[in-house]
């Protein structure tokens, strides 16, 4: 695969492959999930969205046991588990037709949707190691967002037939990427598949005894709210409280999109240690602040005005986005001791996963109810967090070295080399 900026290894290049695939599945079924749930299988507006939420608890509930089973078998037969494992679940999304059917199959697929993200990264570390996860990681977002939006284009096609056939190749299709995505995996070489961890990653999981690290997976936490504040906060803050067209809301994912495309890889630049990924992640909370502060302001501006500042708060957040994404992949690969890296990586992404769940209410509540002193309270969350992050990412990888000797610099990696 050979795009500007986006070179990657000859031998990674099937599995950037894979990455699109699955994002091209994704980005079909987010588009018009909600299209198919209810005219398709006739739910309501409620039971779609109590299903769905259900479905996400399991997927929180399962990420630490299957992040430790991947620990015991191995990256690639835990991903290509899981890749099948959704392929069987948008499969039975098509034989619904009633909400405890709905119900039962949104858990079968939150679980494997919710642990694929850990368990990817995993698989990512020991196909090429450190030297090159992040350059890789970098590539494979940037591949994933133009999967996810060519996705979305299709659904809008399938969506004009709007016919049942047509809003079953909504679930169908997504389930296909996955099993073609899981046969792929198979073929993607690693230079260690070995489960360290079989004798070790038993029991209670270490990594929720390591108050160090769940202290940094909370700071992360509050970050990954940018999110939320791009996809929810915006879009409301606009809508209700601003003189800015809410015509412009659109534009500002797509620009979303192209900067995400252009700048990753190359603000990703630099994050390959722990402090590297650390001060990246610094950027990112100075990033969320600023904009913040200039949602705080927008609100009082005329039309043009409110379109200008929108925009620059939009620029600022998927800058800090890009830092904040490869910070945290840095940080949390530098304190995933390798026998157990399956297992940190999933709590570490437990925490990311339990703030997007909550971000609707902190960031509609919390913030955009609440006007201006929302924002600005929101902009000392963010600075506080990347005050603080640096300081608690070192106590983590103290903590962790002291029960890992061998590793004398205090950063504990998980790499294959």
């Amino acid at each position: 695969m050979r795009l500007p900026g986006l070179d990657v290894p000859r031998e990674s290049r099937l599995l950037v492959f894979v990455g699109l695939v699955d994002a091209v599945g994704t980005g079909l079924y987010i588009a018009g999930f909600a299209v198919f749930f209810t005219r398709g299988a006739g739910l309501s507006v409620a039971e779609v969205g109590l299903g769905l939420t259900v479905g996400n608890a399991c997927g929180l509930v399962a990420l630490t046991p299957i992040g430790m089973l991947a620990d015991r078998i191995g990256p690639r037969a835990a991903s290509i588990l899981l890749h099948h494992w959704r392929g069987v679940g948008f499969v039975a999304f098509a034989f619904v037709h009633d909400f405890v059917a709905f119900l039962v199959v949104s858990c079968v697929v939150g679980i494997p949707t919710r642990a694929i993200d850990p368990v990817s990264q995993l698989y990512v570390d020991r196909h090429i190691g450190k030297d090159l996860r992040m350059r890789v990681m970098s590539v494979m977002r940037v591949v994933y967002n133009i999967g996810f939006s060519v996705g979305g284009l299709l659904t809008t096609l399938i969506l004009l037939v709007d016919t049942r056939p047509a809003f079953l190749a909504i679930v169908l299709g997504n389930g296909a990427t996955f099993f073609l995505a899981g046969i792929l995996l198979a073929r993607v070489p690693l230079l260690a598949d070995d489960p360290p961890g079989r004798r070790t990653a038993r029991g209670w999981p270490r990594s929720l005894r390591q108050g160090r690290f769940l202290a940094v997976t909370g700071l992360n936490a509050v970050l990954v709210l940018n999110t939320t504040v791009l996809t929810l906060g915006i879009p409301l803050w606009v809508a209700t409280r601003t003189e800015a067209p809410t015509a412009v809301v659109a534009p500002l994912m797509v620009l979303n999109t192209v900067l995400v495309v252009l700048l990753q890889v190359r603000l990703a630049r630099g994050t390959d240690t722990r402090e590297g990924g650390v001060r990246a992640l610094r950027r990112s909370a100075l990033a969320f602040a600023a904009a913040a502060v200039v949602l705080s302001l927008s609100g009082a501006l005329d039309p043009l005005g409110a379109v200008v500042a929108v925009v620059a708060a939009t620029v600022l957040l998927t800058v800090g986005e890009l830092w904040h994404f490869a910070g945290r992949l840095s940080v949390s690969y530098a304190l995933a001791p390798r026998d157990r890296q399956g297992e940190y990586l999933s709590v570490f992404w437990l925490g990311s996963a339990a703030a997007l769940m909550a971000g609707p209410v902190l960031v509609t509540v919390g913030v955009v109810d609440r006007g201006a002193p929302g924002w600005l309270a929101l902009a000392a969350v963010f600075l506080a967090t990347g005050l603080l992050v640096g300081p608690a990412v070192a106590a983590a990888a103290r903590q962790l070295a002291a029960g890992h000797p061998s590793n004398d610099t205090g950063e504990v990696v998980g790499s294959a080399t």
